[in-house]
């Protein structure tokens, strides 16, 4: 069950408590659930610190409330280790349980919310690139047919926790290998290549002249994207190991290296997958067909829990048309 916006988070369950421990209807005695709150989320995050930035409460009191819970049990549920915290026994037995547990009651209020009529959402997390390059101009198509799902897009090189962060699925760049989440691939990440007409013009050479030895290429002003890696393995698949990699200026984010490529000013290794609009329309062309990264790609990735989320499969369904088209 995804999460919509404004309805209930694990962080989201305060309730205030004044009694020492509490009688169920079935005759249950638990500890204060301030101090099972602060336990989880301490446990779970495996820092005080980020605990109380979660729940929005002082270090102190998280602190107050885990010396509640383990003066309740009558044993410690962590021990500290230079500023880290590590779960005990008694921690380890009762974290999952109350991760859970708190999961569940937040899963039921997303039904209950969602029979209400509250329209679904999505929040999705996409690396730079692909969110600009290929997302962005898609995703009008997208709401054009499913105007009922309101969708929210964040920006991130950084890896997504989607055990702590209300993130439903993501776009991410990589070899496919994704632990504990589905990972569907959507393009390949192989990268050519690449340079605009008007660069080859400025230096004698016509489209006629292609595809041109890597030699020849290296000669020609050329951009990397984080290092210089990619133009080194480029030339190795070229058979032309012998070849120094070129000077260039060093980029941080693949998008922006073929911003340079499409506006003239060098020779780019770019992933067809961003440069398919500019390819198609001649305002770049492949310099030669050899190609690298050909085991990398672009993978949706979501928890393997919400396989059978039915939002986040109309999604998933919509995204793999658009990447076959």
């Amino acid at each position: 069950m995804h999460r919509h916006k404004g309805s209930l988070k694990r962080e989201d369950l305060t309730i205030h408590v004044n009694f020492t421990y509490i009688f169920g209807m079935s005759g249950r005695r638990i500890p204060t659930l301030n101090a099972l709150r602060a336990f989880e989320a301490a446990g779970r995050l495996g820092s005080v610190t980020r605990a109380a930035s979660e729940l929005s409460v002082t270090h102190a009191a998280v602190s107050h409330q885990v010396r509640v819970l383990e003066e309740w049990l009558g044993k410690p549920v962590f021990t500290r280790q230079h500023r880290r915290i590590v779960l005990t026994q008694a921690g380890a037995t009762l974290l999952p349980a109350l991760s859970g547990a708190f999961d569940r009651v937040a899963e039921a209020i997303d039904a209950i919310v969602e029979d209400g009529g509250r329209a679904p959402s999505l929040t999705i997390s996409a690396v730079p690139s692909i969110a600009y390059r290929w997302l962005v101009p898609r995703l009008a198509g997208f709401t054009s047919a499913h105007p009922e799902i309101a969708i929210r897009l964040e920006h991130s090189q950084r890896l997504i926790d989607f055990t702590s962060e209300d993130i439903d699925c993501a776009l991410r760049y990589g070899a496919g290998s994704w632990p504990g989440l589905e990972a569907i691939r959507l393009l390949s990440g192989a990268a050519v290549a690449m340079a605009s007409p008007n660069l080859l013009e400025r230096h004698g050479i016509s489209l006629s002249d292609l595809p041109l030895p890597p030699e020849r290429i290296a000669a020609l002003p050329t951009m990397h994207e984080e290092a210089h890696l990619d133009w080194r393995h480029w030339l190795d698949a070229a058979g032309a190991s012998s070849i120094p990699v070129p000077s260039g200026a060093i980029l941080q984010e693949a998008g922006t290296v073929l911003t340079g490529a499409i506006a003239g000013r060098a020779v780019v290794i770019g992933r067809r997958a961003l440069a398919q609009e500019e390819l198609h329309h001649g305002l770049l062309v492949e310099l030669s067909p050899v190609e690298i990264a050909t085991d990398m790609g672009y993978d949706l990735v979501y928890p393997i829990a919400r396989r059978e989320d039915a939002t986040l499969a109309i999604f998933r369904d919509w995204l793999v048309a658009e990447a076959v088209g």
